[in-house]
């Protein structure tokens, strides 16, 4: 039984990065907006790059909050707003920083492009316990190609479903819809976009697995309203000839030697229901080595052996794998600011995910 290798996924990601970023900023320090939409021939890459951009755009303005400042004010709203919404048409970013994003975005696409359902499993948990379907899912709708006609569907049954869903109900709603056999791009044609820019090592894109396996303060904070803003770019990528169109898949299927989706549980949701309720799920005390844990108390809580222990039995105590990973975001990732680059970080994820097998 097979199941796609998220590990691979994202070193993949990381050396496809590279090749790109050391080719363009050997000629210039900084990227812009215009150049990122244009950066690679699969456009699903530049639009998450894109997307990336947007939410931290998003986050730095909902951040501008003052206990000294009336920032609610009319006059400020609009100056704020003003002021947003130019930058927001002046993307500038160097190597160093857009690297890390490149990669990301590039296993999202290819994460995106095998199995749909693992993705949106990834990026509801992202969202939170609840998604606000308007402002988290409907404004992101521009930044999706692959298999957009699945993504527009899920929209609509998000939409239907109220102003707020828990991130489990998205999931499951993803899942119900894949379980219909939606029309979905060709595979094949999208993972040669890949294969151009860094070869891909097909067999190394599914793992076989066995059947187990803030601070308070007494002063009001006014904070600034982002609802206004309006992610600008200032481009006219509608008028440029697409690079390259993808073929809907009809009823051929897919070369064998890229994609067989009876071996890839998260690309059928049955099976990956059926693996979840069966699984024997392994104790994080088990599954953590001995000489990791020192690693883990220090670089991922400070130093705390109990608010390590404390979080190894919160993830044992979850009946599921994005249960845990929204107590991990909820509890820890901003407490502790860590960083999705560090070893540490990928390894605890890692073995989350195995506690979930």
């Amino acid at each position: 039984m097979r199941k796609v290798n998220l590990s691979e996924i994202n070193n993949y990601g990381q050396r496809f990065a590279k090749v790109v970023c050391d080719k363009f900023f050997k000629a210039q320090p900084a990227i812009n907006g215009k150049q990122i939409v244009e950066l690679c021939e699969n456009r699903q890459i530049n639009l998450f790059v894109i997307k990336t951009i947007y939410i931290k755009w998003q986050e730095e303005a909902n951040d501008i909050r003052s206990p000294f400042f009336d920032y609610a004010a009319p006059e400020v709203t609009q100056a704020m707003t003003a002021l947003m919404n130019v930058l927001s048409r002046y993307i500038s970013v160097r190597q160093a920083t857009f690297e890390p994003i490149l990669a990301g975005a590039v296993a999202d696409t290819l994460l995106l492009t095998l199995s749909p359902y693992d993705y949106y499993a990834k990026e509801f948990a992202i969202m939170g316990k609840e998604i606000e379907v308007s402002m988290q899912v409907k404004t992101i709708s521009k930044y999706f190609k692959v298999h957009k006609k699945l993504f527009d569907k899920i929209l609509v049954q998000l939409e239907s479903e109220g102003s707020m869903v828990k991130a489990e109900r998205a999931t499951a709603l993803v899942a119900a819809i894949l379980g219909q056999n939606p029309e979905l791009d060709n595979q094949e044609v999208l993972l040669l976009s890949f294969d151009k820019v860094v070869p891909l090592n097909f067999n190394n894109l599914f793992v076989t697995q066995e059947s187990n396996r803030f601070v308070n303060t007494q002063m009001e904070e006014t904070i600034f309203d982002i609802s206004p803003l309006r992610f600008d770019l200032n481009l006219k990528e509608e008028s440029k000839p697409p690079v390259q169109e993808y073929v809907p898949v009809v009823t051929q299927k897919p070369v064998e030697r890229i994609i067989e989706e009876k071996f890839s549980p998260l690309s059928n949701p049955e099976l990956a229901r059926s693996i979840m309720a069966n699984s024997q799920h392994q104790s994080m005390q088990n599954l953590i080595p001995i000489e990791k844990r020192s690693g883990f108390v220090n670089m991922l809580f400070n130093g705390s052996n109990s608010e390590f222990g404390e979080a190894i039995d919160l993830i044992d105590r979850c009946p599921n794998y994005h249960e845990a990973i929204m107590i991990i975001k909820d509890r820890y990732f901003r407490k502790y600011s860590w960083d999705l680059e560090k070893d540490e970080v990928k390894e605890f994820y890692e073995m989350v995910s195995e506690k979930f097998d």
